[in-house]
């Protein structure tokens, strides 16, 4: 009996940046939970963004925040993961470097861009809704108070491919950091502790969840580590053809609302 379903949700239930739900969403969602089935949202996404798209359940779903860096359910704090502000200096330093590129900053407190970065702000704000505080330089304006969830690397078109002209070589396998593509447009770095998959294992030990009780959909390289802690994976009809070859069944794509389509069939 499945009584755990967990979803990406940018390329997975929305398009990248989407800000609306089909709201047949949130019905399954409650009639789930009364089978005893409870949903989550595993989302590269900040709990900012994440709580206005889930508004209408948000006291009925798991939040897996930032790549795996924060968990939160019913407002509560299970389980946070920062990067060294240190280190993420470091890292931003590079990332301003490249051509085209910019850093978004997934903080406890606030998410981070610098001035002039003008469509990544309006994306961030309008299409993801999120809380963003621009700096004036970056990344010595950040505070050093606020705990730093993930770095990621943005670029309208071609992030993993600039990322992997140096600095994916350098950054990758670092004993502090995970770097993984989240879509076309993003490179993220997380604790090397916090990743999808992590934060779901986490869960399932603490509440006695088997991967055979579990299902997941997803799209993309960060999705991985998470599919593969779910018997019942689910590659979405759009996901990169690397995340079909793992997963065991194929839905269809998040514009025909493949996600929808598996949970009308669950009793």
């Amino acid at each position: 009996m499945i009584k755990l379903i967990c979803s990406d949700v940018d390329g997975t239930l929305v398009p990248d940046g989407g800000h609306e739900l089909n709201p047949e969403y949130f019905d399954q969602i409650r009639r789930l939970k009364k089978a005893g089935i409870l949903f989550a949202a595993v989302s590269g996404r900040s709990y900012s963004s994440l709580k206005k798209l889930f508004a209408p359940v948000i006291d009925d779903i798991l939040f897996i925040c930032d790549n795996g860096a924060r968990t939160i359910y019913r407002g509560s704090l299970l389980s946070c993961y920062t990067i060294r502000h240190e280190l993420a200096m470091e890292l931003v330093r590079e990332i301003e470097a490249l051509p085209g590129c910019t850093t978004y900053i997934s903080a406890l407190k606030d998410g981070y861009v610098k001035e002039g970065a003008d469509e990544l702000y309006r994306w961030l704000t309008e299409g993801y809704q999120l809380d963003i505080t621009k700096l004036r330089r970056m990344p010595e304006d950040l505070p050093a108070d606020d705990g730093i969830l993930s770095v990621e690397l943005y670029h309208p078109t071609a992030a993993e491919e600039i990322a992997h002209q140096g600095l994916y070589q350098k950054w990758h396998g670092h004993r502090e950091l995970q770097l993984v593509c989240a879509g076309k447009q993003w490179m993220n770095f997380t604790p090397i502790n916090a990743d999808k998959g992590i934060a779901l294992s986490e869960y399932q030990n603490m509440h006695g969840i088997s991967p055979q009780e579990t299902m997941a959909f997803g799209d993309n390289m960060n999705d991985a580590s998470m599919l593969l802690r779910a018997d019942y994976s689910y590659a979405i009809g759009n996901a990169r053809k690397e995340i079909k070859g793992l997963t065991r069944f194929v839905a269809d794509t998040n514009m025909n609302d493949g996600v929808l389509q598996v949970l009308r069939t669950l009793k």
